[in-house]
């Protein structure tokens, strides 16, 4: 594990500095940033992360090759396994070529990915915490994502990017940017009504009450789940039935009291608190919130499917990426807000790595 705390150091000093230096220098760091996160992620090896071997290795052997799909397209379609076409035809193309695949998967998913997040991050933040805001997502959603899921990886990255459509009110924009993410995951697909939350006012009254009324009937285990079967909701129903095989094969237990979705549940609060402070440094900051909010809810609204809620959950809380590091401009003076957000990151990347384990020992893939 030593590995990831010495890039967590190297980025919190990162943080520390970045609004010290000059363009140059910002440039230069960027470049330097990139480079490290996506080799760390695009040469893993198969047994660091939790779905290498039992995701992406598994559904790539069952992917036919390029020349069965150009022969015979519709029958090519009849035997793919469940994830996305885009995923199942890169893997056929790359077939063509070796059958090792998944190393070359990965790769090309880490570099869109971490390109892709690290210029939507620029985008939403300042430069005062734009390190920050690295750091944030290097100690919990690097991991869960870009290192795990990196399909929903890097379609939090287009998400991200698709967030200043609101504010411009570029509507056509941000919906090729959300179809794009959901031909990557289909989970992104719910962020395409989103557009329509605004981001100039907030009911903040209204979401408090949902969120406890959310967690009221989780605790009470009122099942809202069947309806949404019962319906058949076109993209979530698959996903759906899906996660719920996974879920009777687990039996995994949720904890109504997850300590990483009460802090955000309670950094949008004090974010909306002290919303003068923030608003002119994050015109963004209403719509992160709402969006925070639904995070939360998602959370608790399908406990009876853990895995599916952990995902659908940290997909909407890749916002949590640029919410956290608004919390600098909370206190005075700005070392204080520099420790309170750097000591949320560490404290969430520990919990991952040493309770949660997200990660196993890290190694390259050339050592496989």
């Amino acid at each position: 594990m030593f590995i990831y705390i010495i890039i967590a150091l190297l980025v919190t000093l990162l943080a520390i500095s970045y609004p010290r230096f000059d363009r140059d220098s910002k440039s230069l760091a960027y470049c330097l940033a990139f480079v490290v996160l996506f080799v760390f992620v695009g040469f893993r090896g198969a047994n660091v992360d939790l779905d290498y071997r039992d995701v992406y290795i598994y559904f790539s052997n069952k992917v036919p090759d390029a020349r069965y799909m150009f022969r015979d397209f519709p029958g090519f379609l009849n035997h793919l396994p469940p994830p996305e076409l885009s995923f199942c035809v890169l893997v056929s193309l790359i077939k063509t070529f070796t059958l090792n695949v998944v190393p070359y998967v990965v790769f090309i998913y880490a570099f869109f990915s971490v390109m892709l997040k690290l210029k939507a991050l620029r985008q939403l933040t300042q430069d005062e915490v734009f390190g920050f805001a690295v750091l944030v997502w290097f100690s919990n959603l690097f991991f869960l994502q870009e290192m795990t899921q990196m399909r929903a990886g890097l379609a939090a990255s287009i998400f991200l990017l698709a967030i200043p459509s609101i504010l411009e009110q570029n509507l056509k924009r941000y919906v090729l940017l959300i179809l794009l993410a959901t031909v990557i995951h289909r989970s992104a697909f719910i962020a395409l009504p989103l557009y329509f939350l605004g981001t100039r006012s907030i009911n903040f009254k209204f979401w408090v009450i949902a969120v406890i009324a959310v967690f009221v009937m989780a605790k009470m285990r009122i099942d809202m789940l069947s309806i949404i079967l019962d319906y058949n909701v076109p993209i979530l129903h698959h996903k759906l039935v899906i996660y719920q095989k996974i879920q009777g094969w687990t039996k995994f237990e949720v904890n109504l009291f997850n300590v990483i979705i009460i802090l955000q549940f309670l950094a949008a609060c004090v974010l909306y608190w002290k919303r003068e402070v923030v608003l002119p440094r994050c015109p963004h900051l209403y719509f992160l919130i709402k969006v925070c909010m639904i995070s939360v809810m998602a959370y608790y609204f399908f406990v009876r499917i853990p895995v599916f809620a952990f995902r659908l959950s940290d997909f909407l809380g890749c916002v949590t990426i640029i919410l956290y590091p608004m919390l600098y401009y909370v206190l005075k003076p700005k070392e204080m807000g520099q420790l309170l957000v750097v000591g949320i990151a560490w404290c969430t990347m520990l919990l991952n790595l040493f309770h949660n384990n997200l990660m196993k020992p890290y190694y390259m893939c050339f050592f496989d």
